[in-house]
């Protein structure tokens, strides 16, 4: 079963001033030891106000070194949130997609990044999940990474059959593939030897910033010649695939001083200028919910000033009825005394008129 090896490169500003660290790598470490018969894919990710932003360089399939080199040169300046999880829910995604078109591959992923993800996302946990039903390699390049971030790195290398090693400053190519080996010897079914401490520290190189508005290469020192490397343990050598290397290491290592020069700047100005429409798009998108929320708000108070004015006038209409109520039972109080009083008349009138009727009687049997 061939390999499919999908890398994902940190473009988020927590590389930033770390991109030189990152071509050293990829274009000096990594790619004189790929295999470029195999099917692999590059992606970039970063994100904008938490929303991902990952793009497809070079789609899976096979791809020229030439071409990824030009990529990885042209890589555009960090910026942005890093969406770290994910970036890896998103190449499981790919791998799915081209395994469905071209069949069963050994699924690869290498991350270049400083391991922190800012969007609230967790790796180990997102990748535990995946592996229990379909199997992926997860190996870690770290750029500069915190004691923290490492131990994560370390445990999503292990828990996949992948490798871990940090790499903190720009270095030679020897010392470069002595702190990359396990990284890849896991790429290249090679099971790796155990490593103590991954971690290699060595003093920053202080470099000038690169600006896209001026096509000015900055003043760089004289290539140096590439230095003898001890090829590779493989379990099988061949002789003039080695040697084809190590003269295509001796190359990269030689254009690596100019490769800024070199560079396409139509390609960086052409992705950074994707990168600002997007700011000002997500900006015009904040600009609008916060026009929506204002308006929401102001509806929301007339809705509670009309329900303070109900309220009130409920308050009054509780007052008027609590007092007719009290003049309804005065009035009732009232009419009963009265009906009192009217039966008490009715009774006197009663009584009267039975007197009256007596002395009548008795007037009568006088005039007789």
């Amino acid at each position: 079963m061939k390999n499919a090896t999908d890398f994902l490169i940190d473009i988020s500003d927590k590389m930033d001033k770390k991109m030189s660290i990152v071509q050293n790598v990829v274009i000096d470490g990594i790619i004189p030891n790929m295999e470029f018969s195999e099917p692999f894919g590059m992606r970039t990710f970063l994100s904008v106000v938490k929303s991902p932003i990952i793009i497809n360089s070079l789609d899976m399939g096979k791809n020229l070194r030439e071409e990824f080199v030009k990529k990885i040169q042209g890589l555009p300046f960090p910026n942005g949130g890093a969406p770290i999880a994910e970036a890896f829910k998103e190449s499981v995604a790919g791998f799915k997609k081209f395994e469905a078109a071209k069949g069963p591959v050994a699924r690869r992923i290498v991350y270049v990044t400083n391991g922190e993800d800012t969007d609230s996302g967790v790796l180990d946990y997102e990748v535990e999940k995946v592996i229990k039903d379909y199997p992926v390699q997860v190996n870690i390049v770290g750029i500069c990474m915190s004691e923290s971030n490492q131990r994560t790195a370390q445990k999503v290398a292990e828990m996949t059959g992948g490798a871990f090693c940090n790499v903190e400053a720009t270095m030679d190519v020897a010392s470069l593939r002595s702190v990359l080996s396990p990284v890849i010897d896991a790429i290249n079914n090679v099971k790796p030897a155990k490593v103590e401490n991954p971690v290699v520290k060595v003093e920053p190189v202080k470099e000038e910033p690169v600006k896209v508005e001026t096509p000015a290469v900055p003043v760089v020192e004289a290539p140096k010649a590439a230095p003898v490397v001890e090829p590779i343990v493989r379990p099988v050598v061949d002789e003039a695939k080695e040697q084809a290397r190590q003269q295509q290491i001796a190359a990269i290592a030689k254009a690596q001083s100019a490769k800024v020069g070199k560079a396409d700047l139509s390609v960086v100005e052409e992705a950074n200028a994707a990168i600002m429409s997007l700011l000002e798009q997500n900006k015009v998108m904040v600009a609008q919910l916060l026009e929506d929320s204002q308006a929401d708000k102001s509806a929301m108070d007339m809705l509670m000033a009309t329900v303070k004015e109900n309220e009130d006038t409920i308050k009054e209409l509780r007052g008027a009825n609590d007092k007719l109520s009290s003049q309804n039972h005065e009035l009732q109080q009232l009419v009963g005394e009265q009906a009192a009083s009217i039966e008490a008349l009715t009774n006197e009138k009663a009584a009267l008129q039975k007197e009256i009727d007596r002395l009548l009687g008795i007037a009568n049997e006088m005039l007789k």
